[in-house]
């Protein structure tokens, strides 16, 4: 797959312009575009990573852009990196949000130190092509960032605090697993899997709830939904990672042995035809 990068900036700029050159030279896809929401909303999608170069106390113009992109990193899991004055960076990370950010860029810097960390970076943070995706739904900022903490070296993990969010995020994008609380506000996780078991698009991706009660009625409530699994919130880190580790384990397994029945079944098929 081609690295691609879509700079974003104010006006045009000779640093940029030789981090695109060099960036060129190791096999990237770049673009630059100017802080317009027509022709970001058109090119968003199509990079991996949005770079952008926000001009000294200019970020307050931008927030349109900025929400936008946002979305962008919620929703369809862009990375983004920031070049500006520590306030610059400050200041687009309040508008956006630092899950997304994998880089920042204080001026000065020079366009070597700049190709060398997007080479590293692109090597290891977005090199998670192979991962499986895990959709957290919950609507505790705290918890989803603990739990992102957790998952992030073994899988790719998308937050959204509100059912709302992940039907947006459902809408176009189907994750391996979905991590969903039991208790939310508006729209309950109950009411959120009936949803999502409703949409044919989206019937068949497993869910397990998050639960704070671990009762033997609030279990029995849990489990009356026939999910794929449940979790209690006070849930250990290695108990967590192994109950997912299993969870795939046996999804992968049973998947296989579809296979295998399938391949046996054209086997024969073919055997039939060869001899009649």
């Amino acid at each position: 797959m081609v690295k691609s990068i879509l700079f974003i900036q104010e006006n045009s700029s000779f640093l940029i312009n030789a981090i695109i050159s060099s960036l060129k030279k190791n096999a990237f896809l770049c673009d630059a575009i100017t802080f317009d929401i027509d022709e970001i909303s058109k090119l968003a999608e199509y990079y991996e990573c949005i770079f952008l170069n926000v001009e000294k106390d200019t970020a307050f113009r931008h927030s349109k852009e900025l929400i936008f992109l946002k979305d962008q990193g919620s929703f369809n899991d862009k990375k983004f990196m920031i070049m500006g004055t520590p306030n610059d960076i400050s200041e687009c990370i309040e508008l956006m949000t630092d899950n997304s950010l994998v880089a920042a860029f204080e001026r000065p810097i020079n366009t070597r130190d700049v190709v060398d960390r997007v080479l590293e970076i692109f090597e290891t943070v977005m090199d998670s092509r192979g991962k499986k995706t895990i959709l957290v739904v919950d609507d505790s900022g705290t918890f989803l960032h603990a739990i992102k903490s957790w998952l992030d070296k073994d899988y790719k993990v998308i937050m959204v605090s509100s059912a709302t969010n992940a039907i947006s995020y459902l809408a176009t994008n189907n994750p391996d697993l979905i991590l969903l609380d039991y208790e939310m506000p508006v729209c309950s996780g109950p009411d959120l899997l009936e949803m999502i078991r409703a949409d044919k698009s989206n019937a068949d991706i497993p869910v397990m709830f998050l639960t704070g009660k671990g009762d033997r009625e609030s279990v029995e409530k849990v489990l009356s939904l026939h999910p794929q699994g449940y979790m209690l919130k006070s849930i250990s880190r290695p108990d967590m990672l192994k109950t997912l580790s299993d969870f795939f384990a046996k999804q992968e397994a049973a998947e296989t042995r579809e296979e295998d029945a399938t391949l046996d079944s054209f086997s024969i098929l073919n055997d039939y035809l060869k001899n009649n």
